[in-house]
């Protein structure tokens, strides 16, 4: 006994489990072409130049009818759920993307949607969302820098859909969590990552730059007082415009050497406050001629975005083969992606990420017995035809 087409079509579809993950997937916003791009290694030759590799993973021809999303795109993230987050300096706007079915793109209908934007009912502004992170409590948290034109606040958002509509625009779905012109007059913020419930976030403030490390202790949804500290002091902190943290490890970027450094609290007195707490991680000396504005670490493993100013630009994998906690040794840097090798991509990479591929979202049970119903009720009617 046959099944109908469509009956066939849609149980696989939800029924389907994600593929084998490559064995590197990245994100990247690529500041030239304004899209989001998927970057995957399929056949595990350690780049993903070759030939599918690489697709547009949300841009203005989305089929959710966002306009111009990607224009300028200066932070990605993505959470724990999938979810990923979009900071737009374009359009001023957080979006959120979910790819519903599972094809490693957020293109489709009704997969991207605005996550956060001025059009709050809060009426916080949102001029420069130079940093967006998911914390240990699973809200989007916003750095938001002011303009001359406009000098709102510089300022971290919390935000949490509390009513399921999906964004964080509706009264009570965001709050002012840290006030960092209230810090320094001359703030300048840009970053933020968490490390559980601890965030990081990277100032450069007037040229003084210094990384505060921030976590709401007594869980009133704000930071005030002994919450916030100058974990990496002025005067010791690099001119940092990229973080990342995992495992009690702070990772940052020096803007003008374009290397990273690796910070570790190894006194437990919750400053980087001596010299051995700070370590080389990886040195751009013969691997970057360009300009660097973000960087991912996780797992031992790192992205790199070289903006090479000659139309070659690269993404750099790195990888701690020997476990020494750097990336400083023979082999541990490489190519992951090169505008010459693949032919086009990338051409002005700015954030990157470490991308989870996405479970496509099932269908409820009902709905499997209802297609189900449908099959057989088409096979009764062509026996009787």
């Amino acid at each position: 006994m046959g099944r109908s087409p469509l009956a066939i079509f849609i149980a696989t579809t939800a029924l389907t489990s994600p593929a084998v993950a490559a064995t590197t997937q990245a994100l990247f916003s690529d500041q030239t072409t304004d899209q989001v791009i998927y970057a995957a290694d399929l056949n595990g030759d350690r780049d993903t130049n070759d030939a599918g590799e690489t697709k547009v993973f949300f841009g203005a021809d989305n089929a959710s009818g966002l306009v111009a999303p990607t224009g300028n795109v200066f932070q990605l993230t993505q959470s724990e759920a999938g979810d990923v987050y979009v900071g737009d300096g374009a359009s001023d706007t957080v979006y959120r993307l979910r790819d519903l079915n599972g094809n490693d793109t957020a293109q489709d209908a009704g997969e991207a949607s605005v996550w956060f934007s001025s059009d709050n009912a809060n009426g916080f502004a949102l001029q420069t969302a130079n940093g967006v992170a998911v914390g240990g409590d699973g809200a989007v948290y916003i750095v938001e820098a002011d303009t001359v034109g406009n000098p709102a606040g510089d300022v971290v958002y919390r935000t949490e859909d509390l009513n399921g509509d999906g964004d964080a625009n509706d009264p009570g779905e965001s709050a002012i969590w840290l006030d960092l012109g209230a810090l320094d007059a001359s703030s300048s913020p840009f970053e933020i990552a968490f490390d559980g419930d601890t965030a990081y976030i990277t100032d450069t403030a007037g040229g003084s730059p210094r990384i505060y490390r921030a976590e709401d202790l007594d869980g009133d949804g704000t930071i005030g007082g002994a919450e916030v500290v100058e974990y990496v002091a002025q005067g010791d902190a690099p001119f940092a415009l990229a973080l990342a943290a995992e495992d009690g490890d702070l990772f940052a970027q020096d803007l003008f050497t374009d290397g990273l450094i690796r910070y570790t609290d190894l006194n437990g007195d919750g400053l980087i406050d001596v010299s051995t707490e700070a370590f080389e991680l990886w040195d751009p000396l013969g691997f970057v001629d360009g300009a660097i504005f973000d960087f991912a670490i996780e797992d031992g493993r790192g992205l790199i975005p070289s903006n090479d100013f000659n139309d070659n630009d690269e993404i750099l994998l790195l990888t701690d083969l020997n476990g020494d906690g750097d990336f400083l040794d023979d082999g541990e840097t490489t190519s992951l992606l090169l505008a010459s090798e693949q032919g086009s991509l990338p051409q002005r990479p700015r954030s990157v990420l470490f991308y989870d591929s996405v479970a496509p979202v099932p269908l409820p049970a009902s709905a499997l017995l209802l297609i189900g119903a449908l099959g057989l009720l088409g096979a009764r009617a062509r026996r009787r035809a």
